[in-house]
């Protein structure tokens, strides 16, 4: 009687622990939003409709509204939506295109202003040789006063383009296209999947593909003061199930203690998640969470300075 009693009590006291701690709304919350509950053991592989409109076609391409930064601020930066899908032509192919044009097109450019030519090579930086590709694959994540993780993107893009580096931003709507064809928020690398890979056969590959992130964390954690000046925190992270995980792991933590380098305490240490982050497509992919949603765009701005000097150096290196 008495061992009776003893383990009904401990089956009361081990289900009133599980119904108060997250166990019992964990529960809950699977059961709610599982249409079947055998499908979340089941993976099925999610395919893309591309039978569109032609007027849901021309959404997905239309403006995007994540980028406010102005065209002539980052007017050194290629956009995929600028150049869509030409692979960039050799050198004689170029040649010829310039040979072929009007000459009356060829009098008039020799003929332009002397000022503004001046200017322009003033404003000319070494080429580097090098190519890097920047997305976001969750292009509407913000941060404080609104600016968007496009937007950083954009500026470092600019950064980059100043430092002799060549960057082709990708401004195509992930947002739109996910909601085209359906997908949810939690399926975003499916639309960001097709896009990197788009731009790695579009553009003829890249030394350094970047997906820039925001994160969600405590304004404490959010940024340093160095020097009587804020900066947001960044951090690579990696995805362990990756194929090039070592080598998405060896990138990323050399690029943290390059910009550390500089301005120590920026970066965080590199996190490895169980997860792709379509690293898996090419070895010389990052990903990189900068700053939070508590962040002011001033503070990433800061940051920003600092990792493309990162960024340029480890690209230079050899």
């Amino acid at each position: 009687m008495k061992s009776t009693c003893k383990l009904l009590v401990k089956v009361f006291v081990l289900i009133a622990f599980l119904y108060l701690t997250p166990f019992a709304s964990g529960l809950k919350h699977c059961f709610r939003n599982a249409d079947d509950l055998l499908n979340n053991f089941v993976y099925k592989q999610k395919t893309i409709n591309s039978s569109l409109s032609l007027k849901d076609s021309l959404n997905v391409l239309s403006y995007n509204s994540n980028l406010t930064i102005p065209k002539e601020d980052i007017s050194e930066v290629e956009t995929t939506q600028d150049n869509p899908s030409v692979v960039p032509k050799t050198t004689d192919e170029q040649k010829d295109t310039s040979q072929s044009k009007d000459d009356g097109k060829n009098n008039k450019a020799e003929n332009s202003d002397k000022k503004t030519e001046e200017k322009s090579e003033d404003k000319k930086v070494k080429s580097t040789g090098k190519r890097v590709y920047i997305y976001d694959t969750h292009q509407d994540e913000s941060y404080k006063g609104g600016k968007t993780v496009l937007d950083a993107a954009a500026i470092l893009a600019q950064k980059l383009e100043d430092r002799g580096i060549k960057v082709v931003l990708e401004t195509n709507d992930f947002i739109r296209y996910r909601d085209t064809h359906g997908l949810t928020y939690n399926e975003s690398y499916v639309v960001s999947y097709k896009y990197l890979n788009e731009a790695l056969v579009n553009y003829g590959g890249f030394d350094m593909c970047l997906d820039l992130h925001r994160d969600s964390i405590p304004r404490e954690a959010s940024y340093i003061n160095i020097d009587g000046k804020n900066y947001a925190k960044g951090m690579f992270v990696v995805g362990g199930l990756g194929k090039n995980a070592k080598t998405a792991t060896k990138l990323s933590t050399t690029l943290t203690d390059t910009i550390n380098a500089k301005k120590n305490g920026i970066m965080k240490g590199v996190m490895t998640r169980e997860a792709y982050y379509n690293q898996e497509v090419a070895k010389n992919i990052v990903l990189m969470e900068l700053g939070g949603d508590v962040n002011t765009f001033e503070e990433v701005s800061n940051s920003l300075d600092v990792i493309a000097d990162g960024i340029h150096d480890v690209l230079t290196k050899e």
